[in-house]
């Protein structure tokens, strides 16, 4: 998060006030300690490549990060605009902040489990964008992106010229104020691709139900990619019509979990509601956000055998093909 006139080189793609919804220190925010000191904020790790777990827990500032990894280079290496898509981020994280809080603030209500209307729409509009830009600001999805103009590459552009057109496809939307971006005779045709990107993701996700989930043990995971989405189809458009994803999972703290279902999971399950998540649930979202995992799954606890298992399990399905599509590919 920029800081003043100083550029941040450090930058994060899943956001440290993010993280710090799965940090010890978060469940006592509320204490009269919390209130009288700023918390430093840690989670511990798993990581699925080495396969180790950490002893302690790391301050969320150290983990998800890459330096310029939003910065648009001149033919030089030079940066051209100093935390342009940074400071966009800051914005929506703020916001975010304000709306896990609203959330808490009735989710933790007993009387609201008979609610059928417990999400606002500003509300479920607000986890749409949020979720879309967690997907698109990943290291995997600008790397695909990358990959997908190489291949389409018709001017001889460098790969950093191709790196530079991504990320002004994927990310420069944020940016209300764009009057300081070249308006060249590639304008245009950025334009277009922002809206097909945007469409692509967001399209299948109108319609879907909403539902909270209550995790009264506070033993919700998340990861380095925090957004969990299975698409059985293929074919996002059908007739000029988007098609649902099937399910879409995203931990929201430790103790919260945004479920969205489409298609004809939407029938199985109420909607807009708020609910406990049970044992069964629970054991759902971890190998759930197991499969959508980079590298690294993040939690306020160490793992016990249980949870060590569902990890071994999904890792066995991976090698042998038998997971769903988790991502956009």
């Amino acid at each position: 998060m920029p800081n003043g006139s100083n550029r941040t080189r450090k930058q994060h793609y899943v956001p440290q006030v993010y993280l710090r919804g799965f940090a010890p220190q978060y469940l006592n925010k509320c204490s009269v300690n919390s209130k009288n000191s700023k918390p430093k904020y840690g989670v511990f790790y798993y990581d699925l490549q080495e396969r180790i777990q950490s002893k302690i827990a790391v301050p969320t500032n150290s983990v998800c990060f890459e330096n310029d990894l939003y910065e648009v280079t001149g033919k030089s290496g030079e940066i051209v605009y100093d935390n342009r898509l940074e400071n966009c981020f800051s914005i929506l994280e703020r916001r975010y902040a304000e709306l896990r809080t609203n959330i808490e603030k009735k989710a933790f209500v007993k009387d609201n489990y008979k609610t059928k209307c417990f999400l606002t729409r500003d509300e479920k509009m607000h986890f749409i964008g949020y979720i879309t830009v967690q997907l698109l600001r990943t290291p995997h999805f600008l790397n695909r992106a990358l990959d997908v103009a190489k291949k389409i590459n018709c001017d001889g552009k460098t790969d950093r010229q191709l790196m530079n057109l991504v990320r002004l496809t994927c990310l420069l939307f944020l940016c209300s104020n764009q009057e300081n971006v070249e308006q060249d005779k590639s304008s245009g045709v950025i334009r277009d691709s922002q809206t097909r990107v945007l469409n692509a993701i967001m399209g299948p996700m109108f319609g879907m139900s909403f539902m909270i989930g209550v995790d009264n043990e506070a033993m919700l995971i998340t990861t380095d990619n925090p957004v969990y989405m299975v698409h059985s189809n293929r074919d996002y458009i059908i007739d000029d019509e988007y098609i649902e994803n099937d399910e879409i999972i995203f931990p929201i703290t430790a103790s919260l979990c945004l479920i969205m279902f489409g298609g004809e999971n939407k029938d199985k399950y109420p909607k807009n509601c708020l609910f406990e998540i049970t044992d069964e649930w629970r054991k759902h979202i971890f190998a759930a956000m197991c499969c959508t995992t980079d590298k690294k799954i993040f939690s306020n606890h160490k793992f016990d055998k249980d949870e060590l298992k569902i990890i071994d399990e999904v890792l066995k399905d991976e090698a042998k093909g038998d997971t769903e599509c988790h991502i956009l590919t």
